[in-house]
């Protein structure tokens, strides 16, 4: 089974570096450009696939301009990871009005959970199960999704990387190929 794992282009909250997860933001112009490129790099690729994104416009955005012809399917278990109070905020912002809190998050990001936010424990648990439910079908696809949602896949699948150094470009995409008991990478951030 092929995979296709893509991040959704930018929005001004990317441009901003602020935090968010279930805000939900269009694309900004750049974003826009990302997706018509990618759309020109899949070209040559024939892409009869389920093409599933989260429920949030920029990864409906994302690959409406990617694949326009093709059927998406929208899945809030995709939905990105939801920062609570911290939501569009800066790093700065949020060590200035929850400075303790920031503090310990810093040390223990996958224990601590900001006010009002989703632990990161159920979040991983959700886009899992998710993913599980995709691969029982048995057939490639194509995931547009956000960074939190695309690292907790390659996480499992690749336990060896630390989580917050997967890099993972808006306007890329990375091939997986999902075997029975080997899982490997074909191509990273072409």
């Amino acid at each position: 089974m092929k995979i296709i794992l893509i991040r959704h282009g930018e929005t001004e909250y990317n441009r901003r570096h602020l935090f968010y997860g279930k805000t939900d933001i269009s694309l900004n112009d750049t974003g826009v450009q990302q997706a018509y490129l990618l759309n020109e790099k899949l070209a040559g690729m024939r892409l009869e696939v389920p093409i599933y994104t989260s429920s949030l416009k920029r990864t409906i955005e994302t690959a409406e301009l990617i694949f326009p012809d093709q059927k998406k399917i929208s899945l809030n278990e995709l939905d990105e990871k939801d920062f609570g109070l911290w939501e569009g905020l800066s790093a700065d912002q949020i060590n200035e009005r929850f400075p303790e809190e920031w503090e310990k998050w810093l040390i223990s990001p996958f224990e601590v959970t900001p006010a009002n936010a989703e632990k990161f424990s159920d979040f991983q648990q959700r886009v899992l199960a998710c993913l599980e439910v995709m691969l029982q079908k048995k057939q490639d696809f194509v995931i547009v999704g956000h960074l939190g949602v695309l690292r907790v896949i390659l996480k499992d699948w690749f336990p060896e990387y630390e989580f917050w150094e997967i890099a993972l470009d808006q306007g890329n995409y990375t091939l997986i190929e999902v075997g029975e008991s080997t899982t490997k990478v074909i191509e990273w951030n072409k």
